[in-house]
């Protein structure tokens, strides 16, 4: 019987890996429900093999599912532990919970990357913040430019929303450039870093985490957003399918902004 390429792939390669001592890839998650808690727990303290599978794993997932991600999904929550060693809080994270929305953006990574990083972010996101502050640790331009691998940052806002809502937000931001199949790609994670202080008393946001994979694709960007959100109205958290609905729009119109942005340049 003639060998299956597959099998003539593992043929050719068992005497190399015995000869050399290589490790297979490590695993990840290949579905989005359980990939993104993964993910985020991986921007930090993941090996390079770790995030391109993951990475690859959540390229071949969107492979063909793009116009129905850009409606949102419900994702796992993250695990207490994950969420514990981002932010340090040691939270209980009562009434998390988590989405995810895809989108592809007609801009190269590098336009996205230079946008979000290092424009005036009041600018791209007009209308989103009444103000921000971000403070990088170290040099963006270095980041996107792929001379470094990380960055990261802490940023003080004051986001706008309808209704005269204002929250003002202390968060932490790590960014990472990530090896992949479709070529590299930008990896990154928020947590705040407190409460957040909102100005009307009805609504309270306890916790918030967001992961962030920005991939190259055809010369375009493919953008996957996820937001854990953790919230109260008074005293009573904030219904589970509100919650979704909240974080799912709010990342949808965050695309929209972006994408604007990018068309006017």
């Amino acid at each position: 019987m003639a060998a299956t390429p597959l099998r003539l792939a593992l043929t050719l390669a068992l005497p190399l890996s015995l000869s050399t001592g290589c490790r297979p890839p490590p695993d990840a998650p290949a579905q989005l429900e359980e990939l993104t808690s993964w993910l985020y727990g991986k921007v930090e303290v993941g090996t390079d093999e770790e995030l391109e599978v993951g990475v690859n794993n959540l390229s071949a997932w969107l492979d063909g599912r793009m116009d129905e991600a850009r409606e949102g999904y419900t994702v796992d929550n993250l695990p207490r532990a994950t969420a514990n060693e981002a932010d340090g809080r040691n939270g209980d994270l009562e009434g998390l919970v988590g989405a995810s929305v895809a989108t592809t953006i007609e801009a190269s990574l590098h336009d996205v990357e230079v946008a979000m990083m290092l424009d005036d972010q009041m600018d791209v996101f007009e209308g989103e913040y009444l103000s921000f502050d971000r403070t990088f640790d170290g040099n963006p331009r270095c980041f996107v430019r792929q001379e470094c691998d990380t960055e990261a940052a802490r940023t003080l806002s004051v986001n706008n929303y309808p209704l005269g809502l204002e929250l003002t937000v202390d968060f932490r931001s790590q960014w990472r450039w990530v090896e992949t199949d479709d070529g590299p790609t930008v990896i990154y994670r928020t947590w705040l870093r407190k409460e957040a202080d909102v100005n009307k008393d009805w609504l309270s946001v306890h916790y918030q985490y967001f992961l962030g994979v920005n991939m190259p694709y055809k010369g375009k960007t493919r953008r996957l957003q996820t937001t854990w959100i953790a919230a109260s109205l008074g005293d009573t958290p904030v219904p589970e399918d509100m919650a979704l609905n909240m974080v799912i729009d709010g990342m949808i119109a965050t695309d929209d902004t972006l994408t604007g942005y990018l068309n006017g340049l």
